[in-house]
């Protein structure tokens, strides 16, 4: 088979022989390779010299750096990195000859999947000492990871215009906070399982999407359990998609969207409505298609109501 380009490895087991034979197999191929899909548990291959590899999605999970292993980063254009643990330092991109740094010259796709729980107890590796460069970096997805700031710095310095985030608010501030010219699609999920301290998730969020007025598409899902925060002290003006999938109170949530006058599209999950809430919620839609709307912009054109199935990404 001499003219394999693409390459997929799975295996559900730690069995070592087979680790070996698929480590094998991965370096013959190395050379013409251009996608490589690897799913094997504490294991990544040489990939130092593959040169045409343009496409990789791999698990981390129970992976620990061994000097030789190592993945030739220049060429990729679509990298997916799953299971990344919390002291993941970057180093397998790292080559005997550029020891200090990786260039992502090519790279328009990254996508880093942590675990919510580790997440949720450090911080980043501050021991990380390689420098990161991605200066064609289109579109980013983080979820449950903390990058270093000045990663975070390269990274928005290059023509990112789309960002996918999911984690902690004060986080995603970080990327806000710098300067975000080419950003055109903003998604930022937050979730009750994160957040516990109320005054400090409004206060962030506030600071987030008053910074967003030039990006054109910014949205927000508010994600499982009881909405935590006060809704009458948000103000998100340049939301455009919101999405709420938790208990709630739905009156309040109405008031608050009479200040979003971005918001275009709406989507409810309802875990639970009273018969209290429903008729103060009642009230509040006729208010809103009265002639009391008419003093309030409001571009919303899309409303989703899927009462009692919870959120569905």
């Amino acid at each position: 088979m001499p003219n394999v380009t693409r390459l997929r490895l799975k295996s559900t087991t730690e069995d070592d022989v087979m680790v070996d034979f698929l480590a094998e197999i991965a370096f013959l191929y190395r050379q013409n390779m251009q996608k490589f899909e690897c799913f094997v548990e504490g294991y990544l291959p040489q990939l130092h010299d593959a040169e045409k590899l343009k496409h990789v999605d791999m698990s981390l999970a129970n992976w620990e750096f061994i000097p030789g292993q190592s993945i030739y980063p220049s060429s990729l254009r679509y990298l997916r990195m799953r299971a990344v643990n919390v002291q993941f330092d970057w180093n397998v991109f790292s080559s005997a000859i550029h020891p200090h740094n990786a260039c992502f010259d090519q790279l328009r796709s990254l996508t880093l999947y942590g675990d919510i729980r580790e997440y949720s107890k450090r911080m980043f590796n501050e021991e990380i000492t390689l420098a990161l460069a991605f200066p064609a970096l289109e579109f980013l997805a983080i979820r449950y990871i903390r990058l270093a700031p000045r990663h975070i710095k390269s990274i928005m310095l290059g023509p990112l215009n789309q960002l996918d985030f999911s984690g902690y608010s004060s986080d995603a501030l970080r990327f806000i906070k710098h300067k975000h010219t080419h950003l055109k699609k903003l998604t930022l999920n937050f979730e009750r399982g994160l957040e516990h301290d109320d005054a400090k998730f409004v206060t962030n969020s506030n600071a987030i999407f008053s910074n967003t007025s030039k990006i054109a598409k910014v949205g927000c899902n508010i994600i499982w359990g009881s909405v935590w925060f006060d809704f009458s002290n948000i103000h998100w003006k340049y939301v455009t998609h919101l999405g709420v999938h938790a208990n709630f109170e739905l009156y309040d949530l109405l008031n608050a969207v009479r200040g979003m006058t971005g918001l275009t599209s709406l989507v409810i999950s309802m875990v639970h409505l009273g018969e209290s809430n429903l008729g103060r919620a009642v009230k509040r839609v006729e208010e809103e298609k009265g002639t009391r709307s008419a003093r309030v912009p409001c571009k919303v054109k899309t409303v989703t109501l899927d009462y009692g199935n919870g959120y569905h990404n």
